[in-house]
């Protein structure tokens, strides 16, 4: 009798333990690949092979499993269960521009600090539909960040 009322709650507490532990994991994956997409970016200057999706594609490379299945764009983008924006940005003398060959272009690449984000959504459960019972699930939102000098 007493195991039959304590399952559900031990069950519970442990698909979110689970969870947690799966945020944490994406969370810390996207760090480690907007802080290497940033570094590659900090090399643009004297690199002219680093484009925008270069960068973008070290940082959906190197935020498996986070990542998984995202394309390197610049754009709000369903993939691996969340919605995730990448954005690129560098900064010049207080102007900032939106893109690596925009900055290139205004030659403000020497000297500039370039950010690369990525921020998104992990879903708790991926795959368990609650909508047929009117119940929806929190989201646990998970964001990298890096900014390198470009030299």
């Amino acid at each position: 009798m007493e195991f039959a009322i304590i399952l559900p709650v031990m069950l519970v507490m442990t698909l979110g333990l689970i969870d947690l532990g799966r945020a944490f994991v994406f969370g810390v994956s996207v760090q480690e690949g907007s802080r290497q997409a940033a570094r590659l970016a900090a090399t643009a200057n004297y690199d002219t092979s680093v484009t925008d999706s270069a960068v973008l594609g070290r940082l959906v490379g190197a935020s498996i499993p986070a990542l998984t299945g995202c394309l390197s764009q610049t754009t709000t983008q369903t993939c691996n269960g969340g919605s995730w924006t990448f954005t690129i940005n560098v900064v010049n003398g207080g102007t900032t521009y939106t893109t690596i060959a925009a900055a290139r272009t205004a030659n403000a690449l020497p000297g500039a600090q370039v950010t690369v984000t990525a921020a998104g959504a992990v879903a708790l459960l991926p795959g368990l539909n609650t909508g047929a019972f009117g119940l929806s699930l929190p989201q646990i939102n998970v964001q990298g960040q890096s900014a390198m000098a470009i030299l």
